[in-house]
């Protein structure tokens, strides 16, 4: 197409115009360029558009533009203007060949490469991210290299059936191996919330491309996104809420257990779950910067709801916190990892407990989870008659759709009455006699 920065400017007195044969299209010679030893041809045609002017230019001689090309152009504009329909004029025509070539491109897009673009565009969370990646990598794993377009309804309604399939399997194999057989329950619930988990996954990234791709149109390239089908047939699995806590009559059975652990870190990260109904990553991240031993307090960074947060520390909690960071010279988090030797990385924080939380659950004979600590937190300020306004705050919930907890605005130390309260009372209940002095070790 032409360069529109090289015409002419309108009213020129430098450039002669010279007539073709056809009607609407004319030229003008250029001295600067040369095109088989004689001055290059600027082709431009006219036309008029609801009683305006209109000039256009097409382009160089050189380039290959002819008077019978900038001609059947012209009629294509002026045939378009007369039917109210197509291009009105070369810009127009322009942009819709771009639109096209774009909408071509769109169409050719993979699963893989939507699920890339929708990385580099959203700002997702490393937990998130790495729950993302387990979906594409083994859920959809042989869709990676499908086009979003090609991606059914019907596709859909199938695969969610096979994830929750494929799971049963698994554990019927997997049980069958130590010479066991799954019951009617467990296999009912095998594989249910894996199943949802990685369809709302998919849900999410064909939601990003149906805006982030066009097609021809300037539409979007999905018009309706395919998993939709599992809400309109009711296809969901049905999970229900897990409502696990550790009871009060399992707490001193428990808390003993805690407390004989041999590995000091894991010990004292389970404490403050316990005393902070934090969820575990934040654990996991607490750095010892974000801990000011001065004030009694600690600071989340970037917790799962974007809203960093400080909060008091109760006096038992704050002199465990103590003790360990004394011994933490050098260290980045409350909480360090371990190298690949088995050495305490001065970088790293914990990843994942799992060997020493099977001992508490052995030792204690108390099945629990990491959120159970969180629930069983929630669960205790609620029968302490705490206002919701007040729990939300210490566990750092999101407030939602509620204006009213918007305008209250509560600050460290106001929360500081509540949080030594349920403290005192969970040492209460672990049957630990001096609140806020350190147990011996």
């Amino acid at each position: 197409m032409a360069n529109r920065k090289q015409s002419p400017q309108k009213g020129s007195q430098s450039v002669k115009w010279s007539s073709t044969r056809h009607t609407g299209v004319r030229y003008w010679e250029s001295e600067a360029r040369k095109h088989r030893a004689h001055p290059d041809k600027c082709y431009v045609i006219r036309y008029k558009n609801q009683g305006r002017s209109f000039s256009e230019t097409i382009g160089w001689q050189s380039e290959g533009i002819t008077p019978e090309y900038c001609s059947d152009l012209r009629g294509q504009i002026t045939s378009n203007i007369k039917k109210g329909e197509g291009f009105h004029s070369l810009q127009e025509k322009r942009n819709l060949d771009a639109a096209k070539r774009t909408a071509e491109k769109s169409k050719a897009v993979t699963l893989i490469q939507a699920f890339e673009d929708f990385k580099s565009t959203r700002t997702l969370k490393a937990t998130t991210l790495r729950e993302y990646d387990r979906s594409i990598n083994t859920a959809f794993t042989d869709w990676q290299s499908r086009r979003v377009i090609d991606i059914s309804r019907d596709a859909v309604s199938k695969r969610h059936q096979k994830l929750k399939d494929d799971a049963q399997k698994n554990l019927i194999k997997k049980l069958k191996a130590k010479g066991l057989t799954p019951t009617k329950g467990e296999k009912e619930k095998r594989g249910s919330a894996q199943a949802n988990l990685h369809m709302r996954f998919l849900r999410a990234l064909l939601n990003f491309a149906a805006g982030f791709y066009e097609d021809a149109d300037g539409g979007p390239l999905i018009k309706h996104n395919p998993v939709q089908r599992l809400s309109q047939t009711k296809q969901w699995y049905r999970v229900p809420t897990r409502q696990t806590i550790i009871k009060t009559a399992q707490l001193p059975a428990w808390f003993k257990a805690v407390q004989s652990l041999e590995n000091e870190i894991i010990r004292d990260y389970l404490i403050f779950l316990l005393f902070t109904g934090s969820r575990r990553e934040e654990g996991f991240l607490l750095e010892v910067e974000q801990v000011d031993l001065k004030n009694q307090t600690y600071t989340l960074i970037d917790p799962k709801n974007r809203q960093d947060i400080t909060l008091p520390l109760p006096d038992f909690l704050f002199n465990v916190l103590e003790q360990r960071i004394k011994k933490l010279n050098g260290f980045k988090y409350v909480f360090p990892g371990m190298d690949r030797r088995g050495n305490l990385n001065q970088q790293t924080h914990l990843v994942e407990p799992k060997v020493q939380v099977q001992k508490v659950i052995q030792a204690s004979k108390v099945s629990f989870t990491l959120h159970d600590l969180r629930r069983h937190y929630i669960a205790l300020s609620d029968s302490l008659d705490l206002s919701s306004f007040c729990i939300k705050r210490l566990v750092n919930h999101s407030r939602g759709s509620d204006v009213t907890s918007g305008y209250v605005v509560s600050d460290v130390e106001r929360l500081r009455g509540p949080m030594q309260k349920i403290e005192d009372k969970i040492l209460q209940f672990a049957k630990v006699t001096k609140p806020g002095k350190v147990f011996s070790y």
